[in-house]
């Protein structure tokens, strides 16, 4: 047992001494891939266009290092300038700094500068940015910022009373208010609960009332981790849910804009979760959108703000499986209609699809209901017009669908090739548009192209470049949507990467690149899927597993209980499509991902043992009771309830299982999928004799972001796979 231990350790070693990867042919390494300055740029970030529609702020760095400016742009013109340089933001003085001069030089390398994500005053005359620890205020031009409020601590979660008259923020636990000409403050909420905060907070419309989310944090768990980069160990504390722990509490409530005491909304379990909030145009109606605790029931809600007075106007039951958490509502002009978002009609699952109903919960009639996803819904706050991203063309790709008053309905494919606006986690993001309706820009982005801002109104065009010259030099692989069929016949999407002019009398090696769900979108996702198909002659496969919007609510539940086990058996699938590809080698297909693609990855190894012949599983979750109740319940149920589909679906039950080469890699600070994992992987398959291959990076987290260690995690994976795939 001791020898086994002592090879897994050295494992480490044994990577960095593998064969050196090709030299490559535009002198662009995988390394130099991945590192500031990136030959990329930075894509704008956090754009926020005003809402009369004239300009758009944002993040950004036109050298591509990682410190952002603050730029502002005109609308439509596009003519923009720099506003806020980062570097001359100056921070808060540190009396007694006991920071040690390593975790000082952190700061100053991975300071992200200003994100954007501004807040603009409802007249478009100023905004907020955040910098630095300070919230400052500038005029819509830029030509001068100065802090809100010059103190440490000054608050969060800054924004705008309704007539502009008023700042609010949160301060420790509680809201606040501020006059912004004469600066005088008032408390505007009284918790004092240890553990306990508002979480969010919305005006309403005719300046009323107060929307207050509460949650309490106190019942929440903690984990030790350990930091091991220094000359001597440093315990880290952190606390994080976990399964089981039934540490949810939250509260919705309303207070006058004067302040007082909160008044909660009953009938609302205090274990719930939250899914969107809004008020009426004309202040009088409160809608609340909420998940039971097991993802088995959703409500919305229609609150009366005086009363209190609730009525359930949309009740929805799981058809099978859990509700998908894409629940999205806007209330028309008029305050009468609500316009909601569903994967549910006429109580079985469909496309994601908008309908409205009435008020009072009658009326229900279909507004967008197509034989394909809507990623995202919304309507300008003084038009009539429905503003959709929609998968119409393809699941994998995007544009922006207009419905007009009168019913009429305008497409605008921004990126032909790509998604019309960012994708998020298992949605679209919004486009950026004005108060009237007439002003829509919004980050395009396709495979070959990282996110840059489109006007889409009045007249479609590109406004920024964030690429530098290197840029330039990529050559890019060949793009082919794919489809094939999984052991339960559904029809699973993908991409097939392969190098223009791939001799295709030789077979090639074959990667299946980045799992997760959602992994096969038209989206940029970074170099390392091209470089494997340009440098290295491998055919690479992006796919759309299990749990992947763009083919309605059935499927995008579909690992229910069965995470890891159905779409294992499409990662199968997706291995037999490319081992049928004449030019591929069937015996060297490798496949690799990171979180939840790390656990999928290291489920397909262990449970389909010689299907594939090589993994990388990177930041893997191995135990699913180690992870956060918010996302397993839904999905697994709670371990307590059924504690058999957590050995079904966790990896650590099937450690003995491994043939083939497996490469485990982790951050040890990672506080989201906890090293501990990886870990405990490690040691039940040194139990059951099994041999693998471990990187750890000691100061990292989830993401293993640090500069130095960014291209070295890339580096790694794809040396690993090209050592063991194309090894003699």
């Amino acid at each position: 047992m001791r020898s086994k231990t002592i090879l897994v350790l050295l494992s480490a070693a044994a990577i960095a001494s593998a064969q050196p990867l090709p030299e490559v042919s535009n002198g662009l390494t995988i390394e130099r891939l991945q590192q500031y300055p990136l030959i990329h740029g930075r894509s704008p970030s956090g754009p926020r266009m005003s809402p009369d529609g004239s300009r758009i702020v944002f993040g950004w760095n036109k050298t591509g290092m990682r410190k952002l400016d603050l730029w502002v742009m005109d609308y439509p013109s596009g003519e923009r300038r720099m506003i806020a340089e980062a570097d001359k933001i100056v921070e808060f003085p540190r009396q007694d700094d006991n920071r040690t001069q390593q975790q000082k030089d952190e700061a100053k390398l991975l300071d992200g500068g200003i994100g954007g994500n501004v807040t603009w005053a409802p007249d478009s005359s100023e905004f907020l940015f955040s910098a630095r620890g300070k919230t400052f205020r500038t005029d819509r031009d830029g030509r001068s910022y100065e802090p809100v409020a010059d103190m440490p601590g000054a608050g969060g979660n800054w924004g705008y009373s309704p007539d502009g008259a008023y700042y609010l923020y949160v301060d420790g636990q509680n809201l606040f208010r501020m006059h912004r000409k004469t600066g005088k403050v008032k408390q505007l909420t009284f918790l004092s609960k240890p553990g306990t905060a508002i979480s969010g907070y919305k005006v309403s419309p005719d300046g009323k009332w107060i929307f207050i989310d509460w949650d309490d944090s106190s019942k929440m768990g903690s984990h030790v981790m350990m930091d091991f980069s220094r000359d001597r160990a440093t315990v880290v504390n952190i606390q994080r849910m976990w399964q089981g722990e039934k540490s949810v509490d939250s509260q919705v409530g309303i207070v006058p804009f004067d302040g007082g005491i909160i008044r909660w909304v009953g009938d609302i379990p205090r274990y719930h979760w939250a899914a969107a909030s809004a008020w009426s145009p004309d202040g009088s109606s409160l809608s609340y959108g909420w998940y039971r605790e097991d993802f088995q029931a959703y409500t919305l809600s229609v609150i009366d703000p005086a009363s209190l007075k609730k009525v359930d106007v949309v009740t929805e039951k799981a058809p099978s499986n859990f509700i998908p958490d894409w629940r999205p509502h806007f209330w028309s002009r008029d305050s009468k209609t609500i316009i909601y978002g569903t994967d549910i009609v006429d109580g079985k699952f469909a496309f994601r699809s908008v309908l409205s109903v009435s008020k009072d919960g009658t009326n229900r009639k279909p507004v967008y209901v197509e034989g394909h996803d809507v990623g995202w819904m919304g309507r300008p706050e003084k038009s009539d017009r429905i503003l959709l991203v929609t998968a119409k063309r393809s699941p994998l790709k995007t544009e922006i669908t207009i419905i007009e008053p009168d019913g009429k309905r305008t497409e605008r494919n921004v990126m032909p090739d790509g998604f019309a606006t960012p994708s998020g986690f298992d949605w679209a993001e919004a486009p950026l548009y004005s108060d009237d309706g007439t002003k829509i820009a919004t980050m395009a982005n396709n495979p070959t192209l990282n996110p840059e801002l489109y006007a889409v109104e009045p007249k479609m065009r590109r406004l920024t470049e964030s690429q530098l010259p290197e840029f330039q030099r990529v050559r890019w692989a060949d793009v082919k949507e794919v489809t094939f069929q999984s052991p339960d016949g559904r029809t699973i999407h993908a991409n097939l990467i392969t190098k223009p002019g791939l001799d295709l009398s030789k077979k090639h090696p074959a990667v299946v690149s980045n799992i997760y769900g959602n992994s096969g979108k038209l989206t940029w996702g970074g170099y390392v899927e091209n470089y494997m198909a340009m440098e290295l002659d491998m055919v690479v496969l992006q796919v759309d597993f299990r749990a992947s919007w763009g083919y309605g609510g059935e499927f995008d539940s579909g690992y229910y209980k069965k995470m890891g086990l159905v779409d294992a058996d499409e990662a199968v699938a997706a291995k037999n499509f490319l081992a049928s590809l004449p030019y591929v080698r069937g015996d060297r297909v490798g496949i690799w991902g990171w979180s939840y693609g790390g656990y999928l990855t290291c489920m397909t190894m262990l449970t389909k043992p010689g299907t594939y012949d090589t993994g990388v599983a990177v930041a893997s979750v191995t135990d699913w009771k180690s992870y956060n109740e918010w996302y397993t319940r839904r999905r697994l149920g709670m371990v307590t309830e059924d504690p058999e589909i957590y050995k079904k679906t966790s990896p650590i039950s099937y450690a003995d299982g491994l043939k083939g080469n497996l490469l485990l890699v982790h951050g040890i600070l990672d506080d989201n999928v906890l090293f501990q994992d990886t870990a405990r992987l490690m040691q039940k398959m040194i139990e059951a004799g099994r041999y693998f291959d471990v990187m750890a990076y000691p100061r990292d987290d989830h993401s293993i972001g640090r500069d130095t260690s960014r291209p070295h995690v890339f580096a790694t994976i794809v040396r690993y796979l090209y050592n063991k795939l194309y090894r003699p």
